[in-house]
């Protein structure tokens, strides 16, 4: 079985030189298979090999058995290890799902944990052709498409998969022969969560009645899958290119003209393709989120929002199908000035700076700038953000203005609005951030002393 592992990581180049590899080590016989198995590979590829493990605290002192097996067997071979103990029941209540979901998200956020702590690299998991049967099956009963039936893949981002196509009485066989320990987890062979039911109830009765080689067969079919995936993930990258506005680490904008004028299939793979960008994954999206948001595209307008899975909103903002993460909240505040003196404003990760200016250092071409009378200026000047009932009268116009309705206007997505920095005195706002000053306040042949402000974005 080694030698198939060997020509898996090869075939597929999931290890290179100098790599760093975090194995997923619970102590079970397939992780303990795959521990092995990238131990002796090492002789032949010069890689970097570490193991973290998971004590979900759920099985009491079996569970501490296991952590403890981990470590030994870590330090006997000089491997370094990671180790956290949190309690998967616990977590799974607060994230409001399945005790296997909030493993699985608890699992891999510890795992990239570690591989930032080293570096950075690859994250070896220890599925077996067995896991790659299950987890079809589990798909099509919860409903799939071609995606969901390629189910698991040798390499995917940074995960890897060396042993995909190794069966389970394999795996069992080498390390009987081989003389090397495992630990057992009772609850693999207790039908208590769905997975558990598919390995234990469905296969052995679609063995029995239907098919007695079903595991291969399905891995097979997902082989078969997998090609004509990436056939069509072609198609859609190139499509998805055209309606692509604009993205960042926390949203997606789609061309919401383009995107209605596409097939109704096309426009579920966009939204696919689009949160797959954002999360890094598709786990946990199902067929009905994907038909909420084409519903949505169609019939809602600008403003409205839904919540899809893992904390994943899609909205309409006039001319976008924005897919974002939660929403981010922006606290009120509110700062007094000191001028010439940077302010740093924690809640928007901006800096502002005031300086009063003589009248000839007024530079009439400077666009980077914002220039007001200083003194006709009343008062304190203080930084804020939006509140209700916000007005300003605009330069050029005589008569007043609500905020909201600026910001309505200059097509600013809700949660953008209270990121807007607003300068006022006692009396009035003197300036809305990306907006016109107030017209009292303008630069006249009368004025002699300029309120000259300068803002830029920062990273936190």
């Amino acid at each position: 079985m080694y030698y198939l592992v060997k020509q898996n990581i090869f075939k597929e180049n999931l290890i290179n030189e100098g790599d760093n590899i975090l194995l997923g080590f619970s102590g079970g016989p397939d992780s303990v298979f795959l521990f092995h198995n990238l131990i002796k590979l090492k002789e032949f590829i010069n890689f970097n090999l570490y193991a973290s493990h998971i004590n979900h605290m759920y099985r009491g002192e079996d569970a501490d058995h296991d952590e403890n097996f981990v470590r030994s067997i870590c330090e006997k071979y000089g491997i370094k290890y990671f180790v956290k103990r949190k309690n998967a029941t616990e977590y799974a209540e607060e994230l409001k799902l399945t005790e296997e979901e909030a493993g699985r998200i608890l699992r891999y956020n510890f795992f990239r944990e570690n591989l930032k702590d080293v570096g950075g690299g690859k994250i070896a998991v220890a599925h077996n052709l067995n896991d790659q049967a299950e987890t079809v099956l589990q798909r099509i009963i919860r409903g799939t498409g071609i995606d969901g039936l390629s189910a698991m893949s040798f390499v995917n981002n940074d995960v890897i998969r060396p042993m995909l196509n190794v069966t389970r009485s394999e795996i069992e066989k080498y390390l009987h022969d081989n003389n090397y320990e495992f630990c057992i987890d009772i609850t693999n062979s207790q039908d208590i969560y769905g997975r558990n039911k598919i390995r234990l109830n469905l296969i052995p009765y679609l063995e029995k009645n239907f098919n007695s080689n079903i595991q291969n067969t399905l891995y097979r079919m997902t082989e078969t899958m997998e090609k004509d995936k990436k056939i069509i993930e072609k198609y859609i990258e190139n499509r998805f290119k055209e309606i692509l506005h604009k993205q960042n680490e926390n949203e997606i904008f789609l061309d919401l003209k383009k995107l209605k004028c596409m097939e109704y299939f096309e426009t579920g793979r966009m939204i696919r393709k689009a949160i797959e960008m954002l999360k890094g994954n598709t786990n946990n999206l199902e067929m009905k989120h994907i038909e909420y948001v084409n519903d949505f595209i169609f019939t809602k307008n600008t403003g409205k929002t839904i919540n899809l899975s893992e904390g994943v909103i899609a909205e309409i903002s006039y001319n976008y199908l924005i897919i974002r993460k939660n929403i981010e909240i922006i606290e009120n505040f509110k700062y007094n000035i000191c001028m010439d003196s940077p302010l740093y404003i924690k809640e928007i990760s901006k800096t502002i700076l005031l300086r009063v200016l003589e009248i000839n250092e007024y530079d009439v071409k400077d666009k980077k700038t914002v220039s007001l009378d200083y003194d006709l200026i009343e008062g304190k000047i203080i930084i804020r953000n939006r509140i209700n009932g916000d007005s300003i009268i605009p330069c050029g116009m005589t008569g007043s203005k609500k905020i909201k309705d600026i910001f309505i206007d200059l097509k600013i997505p809700k949660e953008e609005r209270n990121k807007k920095i607003i300068i006022a005195d006692d009396n009035n706002i003197l300036w809305v951030e990306g907006y016109r000053i107030h017209n009292n306040y303008k630069v006249s042949s009368a004025t002699k002393k300029i309120l000259n402000i300068a803002i830029m974005e920062e990273q936190n």
